[in-house]
């Protein structure tokens, strides 16, 4: 009886984690909503349009992850993977609202590294999760199936990286923006995406070649 107190509990705290985590999400789209409709009229160093679309995608994209993966596994999805989306979506946001971007050289290629690096992450514990009964930080025991999850973790990050590319190109087009910014950015920008997915893989390989030959423990 204790144990399964002792769980009940951590599944409470859990998700009292992730409700927090979905109201920063929800409070930063509402904020963002009011400053499109102009209600609200603070400054942005590119567009409230680009972050309002950033942050609806991951958040919605987020919630059918975790819905879809309630569903066939009859628990939640870990509360880090909630807590490390939100920080990504405030430090890209933080940088556009206090123009870092513009006043910190280095702001744009740091977020761009970081982010990559985490959502690689994020997104191969995502995979792990889907394929094992419970979630778990230590990597699938078959040598395939772990390289086919890290292989879709980095495709997946990288593509995503390209998208948010994309968004911003048609944003400048459609609206007469100027999200690109200088004519290298793009390149820029989609290199330190890999730079930071590149990053993941290596750290994520060397744990791997140190702790294969380990059991996994529940």
């Amino acid at each position: 009886m204790k144990l399964f107190k002792f769980f009940e509990s951590e599944e409470k705290e859990a998700l009292i984690v992730v409700s927090f985590a979905r109201l920063l999400f929800i409070g930063l789209i509402v904020f963002e909503i009011l400053n499109v409709a102009k209600i609200l009229r603070f400054n942005t160093q590119f567009t409230w349009l680009g972050l309002v679309i950033t942050s609806v995608f991951v958040f919605t994209l987020l919630e059918i992850v975790a819905a879809k993966y309630r569903k066939i596994k009859g628990h939640y999805l870990h509360w880090s993977i909630w807590v490390i989306a939100v920080i990504a979506l405030w430090l890209d946001a933080s940088g556009d609202f206090f123009h870092l971007y513009g006043k910190i050289s280095w702001w744009d290629q740091v977020v761009h590294y970081g982010v990559s690096a985490i959502m690689a992450f994020t997104l191969l514990a995502v995979i792990n999760a889907f394929w094992i009964d419970k979630f778990k930080y230590s990597l699938l025991l078959k040598e395939g199936r772990f390289k086919l999850s890290l292989y879709l973790a980095a495709a997946s990050t990288i593509s995503l990286g390209a998208l948010y590319e994309i968004e911003e190109y048609l944003e400048d087009v459609l609206f007469h923006t100027n999200r690109l910014g200088a004519g290298t950015d793009t390149a820029n920008d989609l290199t330190m995406n890999t730079l930071g997915v590149l990053t993941t893989v290596s750290l994520v390989i060397v744990y791997y070649l140190i702790t294969h030959k380990r059991k996994m423990i529940d």
